[in-house]
């Protein structure tokens, strides 16, 4: 997660209000904080595979329906219960659509008589005001909804139903009405990374509190449409407007944000080298902090079966089940081989990723290099920099 408006304005709205704990043995400002550790990571949580749209580029592949074999009310609690004994920081629960779950509102019911940070990653076209209302009792911190354009028909194209737009636009403005912390969430490719500005002008216009930009990555149906993704110099207009507006709306109740893509951190940090070099040293030491590709170690996921995994992107990478350990024993007691390596990651990089000067910052995206390298820790072919040239792609 590299935020923009916290790295460029000292901003933050909604990641203020999530944030876990201060960093307690690291010489920078205590506003400078992680959400997790390799102990206690943040999980995304699938609890469904069941969906209403049917996204072109789902990492899940989800179906209309829910698996029959999907973790009961029971079992979902259990886990709850041990998130809480680990101290886990925040569950994102997604899907699929989480809110098709008939499960979902028992789970955030009992998330926060536990005591245990909760957001929500959907679609937002179920979101009535009902429900909305029920999500506000139940404490759930942030709602993050997916709006792929500000144009409703290529929104709609991408999603693969009509009018997703409009019930994604209505589930927004019930969850705000209700008094949750709100987002726009874009997954950019080909087709729409121009709508960025549109859409973030839209956020605005809407008083949306966040605007958080992912790129595409190739799981699921992901990797059929893998030609889609933009090229390194496109990537790079993307984020010289976000750096620029992160600027710009310094003033705004918004905060501007990308995730599961930590090179994004290297743009900024190559720009505040020349412009505000003074800058530049705090924003690295964050950056550190942080420690780039978050995979097997600040954030776990696991799915609508219980399968772990060390990354939402990464389902091929099996750690266990929790219905055959406990996510404790699988996560912290006896990590399995694979999952300690990925720890000591930056250890293993190899080409351009393994001699970079920002590895300690960065690290690529493990997933990418699976997919078009066949090894987790290959270089990551879609990065914007080039480390021996040390300079950005032109």
């Amino acid at each position: 997660m590299i935020v923009f408006s916290k790295i460029l304005a000292d901003k933050g709205t909604v990641w203020d209000a999530v944030r876990a704990r201060e960093i307690a043995s690291c010489e920078v400002p205590d506003d400078l904080i992680r959400f997790s550790s390799e102990e206690t990571p943040v999980v995304m949580w699938n609890i469904t595979r069941a969906c209403n749209l049917e996204c072109k580029h789902c990492y899940l592949d989800a179906q209309l329906g829910p698996h029959p074999d999907e973790l009961t009310e029971e079992e979902g609690k259990r886990l709850i219960d041990e998130f809480v004994e680990l101290g886990i920081p925040v569950a994102i629960v997604t899907g699929g659509e989480p809110l098709m779950s008939k499960n979902f509102l028992p789970f955030a019911r009992y998330a926060k008589e536990k005591g245990l940070r909760m957001v929500v990653s959907t679609n937002g076209t179920v979101i009535t005001p009902e429900i909305a209302r029920e999500m506000k009792k139940a404490d759930i911190l942030y709602v993050g909804v997916s709006l792929d354009a500000a144009d409703p028909e290529l929104h709609d194209e991408f999603r693969g139903v009509d009018g997703a737009w409009e019930q994604a636009i209505t589930g927004i403005k019930n969850a705000m009405d209700a008094g949750l912390k709100t987002g726009f969430r874009i997954t950019i490719s080909k087709s729409n990374w121009k709508e960025v500005p549109a859409l973030l002008d839209l956020a605005v216009e809407m008083g949306v509190p966040r605007f958080c930009l992912y790129h595409l990555v190739p799981t699921g149906r992901g990797t059929d449409i893998a030609d889609w993704d933009i090229t390194p110099q496109e990537r790079i207009k993307v984020l010289e407007y976000l750096y620029d507006k992160a600027i710009e709306l310094q003033d705004k109740e918004i905060e501007i944000l990308t995730t599961d893509s930590p090179m994004d951190g290297v743009y900024i940090l190559e720009r505040l080298k020349k412009e505000d070099p003074e800058r530049f040293d705090i924003a690295r030491k964050l950056m550190a902090v942080s420690g780039g590709c978050s995979i097997g170690k600040k954030v776990a996921n696991i799915d609508h079966l219980g399968n772990v995994s060390p990354c939402h992107f990464t389902p091929h990478q099996h750690l266990g089940n929790i219905r055959e350990q406990s996510f404790r024993d699988i996560w912290k007691d006896h990590p399995c081989d694979a999952l300690i390596k990925l720890r000591e990651m930056k250890k293993h990089l190899k080409g351009g990723c393994g001699i970079c000067e920002y590895k300690d910052v960065c690290g690529g995206c493990r997933q990418k290099a699976y997919f078009y390298r066949g090894d987790l820790f290959e270089e990551d072919p879609t990065c914007i920099f080039d480390p021996r040239a040390g300079k950005l792609k032109a």
